[in-house]
């Protein structure tokens, strides 16, 4: 077995599947360089169950090579492939491996690709090497590419926001992109606040209101109060 070979089965399985598929392809996602296949979510997971073990066999270098021609094709189920790989090597991402890390995230194109990369593979990395990953992720934040901002914000959601531990850059990074025109980043952003609250609620909504007051745009302000509800819901919105 090699690379290509068992790239070009995977591509013809997902082919076959969006043929059979009555989904247009991916037409949630906005930007043009993203290709779809029109291949469900349902149907993904039971293709990369049925490759699970041939990948798991796979060397390192041989899985970033697979996972590299996944993502170059500029398809979103392979790109879904190629996130199944990679989860399976956080090691390889070393202090002086973090530019293979930034030149694949810069090939997504598309904020569910984005989101995955940013909620699986790299938290992981984060928790290996913080130090070295955050001047990687700073320089993401003032990125000409949208999706490269948005990877910003999105990567201190759920689990990492959770922690507490990355309050401080987060919000430094939602500060920074607070007046961004692009509506997903602004969405990242809200996103970002959100689960923020979780480990420091007071800090992180007291920082939402002053972006009301601000007049920072609702896309934002009114995703971070996702999860506030009731009387406090209709106090936060009252202090403008």
């Amino acid at each position: 077995m090699t690379v290509a070979s068992l790239h070009k089965r995977i591509v013809a399985d997902l082919v076959e599947a969006g043929r059979g598929s009555p989904y247009a392809a991916d037409a949630n996602e906005p930007d043009p360089r993203y290709l779809g296949y029109g291949v469900r979510m349902a149907a993904m997971q039971k293709m990369i169950a049925a490759y699970r073990a041939e990948i798991r066999t796979l060397s390192v270098e041989d899985k970033l090579a697979l996972a590299s021609a996944l993502i170059e094709s500029g398809y979103g189920e392979q790109k879904r492939v190629a996130l199944h790989v990679l989860e399976q090597m956080p090691e390889y991402f070393t202090p002086d491996r973090l530019s293979v890390l930034d030149a694949l995230m810069r090939q997504l194109h598309g904020w569910s690709k984005i989101d995955g990369f940013m909620g699986s593979l790299v938290p992981d990395v984060l928790a290996r090497h913080p130090q070295e990953l955050l001047k990687w992720v700073r320089r993401w934040n003032s990125d000409a590419d949208m999706w490269t901002r948005r990877a910003s914000v999105v990567l201190f959601t759920r689990k990492v926001a959770g922690s507490g531990q990355y309050t401080d850059v987060a919000l430094e990074h939602c500060e920074r992109l607070k007046h961004d025109t692009e509506d997903l980043v602004r969405k990242g952003v809200g996103w970002c606040l959100k689960d923020l609250m979780r480990a420091d609620k007071k800090r992180v909504l007291d920082y939402v209101v002053s972006l009301r007051r601000q007049g920072v745009s609702s896309v934002i302000t009114l995703y971070a109060l996702r999860d506030i509800k009731g009387a406090e819901r209709a106090r936060v919105l009252a202090r403008n």
